[in-house]
């Protein structure tokens, strides 16, 4: 008897409460997106290869610490693939504004060549993967492996065409970026999918499932309470949930 009694006061005063990590996919999203503008801007001309310092300490110091902080928030929320893929990103924005910084004014840099194959590569990699489940974020990590197998073309060979190429590349990563941070924004405010994501699989079924839970009134990881006064639980007709302890408060 002691046994239960001592489990009856443990269920009348526990509440669980869960406070899920936010999503860091639109920070991710809005920062490469910026951090691309910027770099096609000294690709296509739009700023002088005299300010390439400039641009450098922009990259270290605005577009790596956001990359980073998103990619360590994503391997937090079990993002595998988004974590990955950002975590190799933002260093690479670190190596680009270290390497672009102390080598002005020369605009281009053969380690960074090697280093942007090789990113793209694993970025080629990392897209394909998320094909069947993630669509939006892989067409932006496959515009990346295209942007980066062209920047490191352009940093081997100096090439004009291949400068251009990566800098049109851009745009499109800026416009992907954009739509993809605006999709994920507005499905945290406004708790259910406004723009087409693409989620395929468990993904989608998981995200149906949110849209459920965060309804107005109800809030994620709390039990239902009993309404004040009654020792009910709101909806409770057979008295199940007030039998089992929900429909009780804690001593005072």
């Amino acid at each position: 008897m002691e046994g239960k009694e001592d489990q009856r006061k443990v269920e009348e005063i526990t509440r669980i409460v869960l406070r899920p990590l936010a999503s860091p996919l639109p920070l991710a999203f809005f920062t490469f997106g910026v951090g691309s503008v910027l770099q096609n801007a000294l690709q296509l001309g739009l700023i002088p290869q005299d300010e390439s310092q400039n641009l450098a300490l922009i990259f270290g110091g605005v577009v790596f610490p956001s990359m980073f902080l998103a990619a360590v928030f994503a391997f937090l929320s079990r993002e595998t693939l988004g974590a990955t893929a950002l975590g190799l990103i933002s260093f690479s924005w670190l190596a680009t504004s270290l390497v672009t910084y102390t080598s002005a004014p020369d605009p281009t840099s053969a380690a960074l060549g090697v280093l942007s194959l090789a990113l793209a590569a694993i970025l080629l990699l990392l897209g394909s993967l998320g094909v069947l489940g993630k669509p939006v974020l892989s067409a932006v990590i496959l515009l990346a492996f295209f942007r980066y197998g062209l920047n490191g073309i352009y940093e081997l060979t100096a090439s004009a065409t291949a400068q251009t190429a990566s800098g049109v590349v851009g745009c499109a990563i800026f416009a992907a970026a954009l739509y993809g941070g605006l999709a994920l924004g507005l499905e945290d405010v406004q708790h259910r999918t406004v723009l087409p994501f693409g989620r395929r699989g468990r993904r989608a079924r998981r995200s149906r499932g949110r849209e459920r839970a965060d309804r107005p009134g109800r809030e994620g990881g709390r039990r239902p309470q009993a309404a004040l006064g009654t020792g009910k639980v709101p909806g409770d007709t057979t008295g199940a949930l007030t039998r089992r302890g929900f429909g009780h408060y804690p001593s005072q």
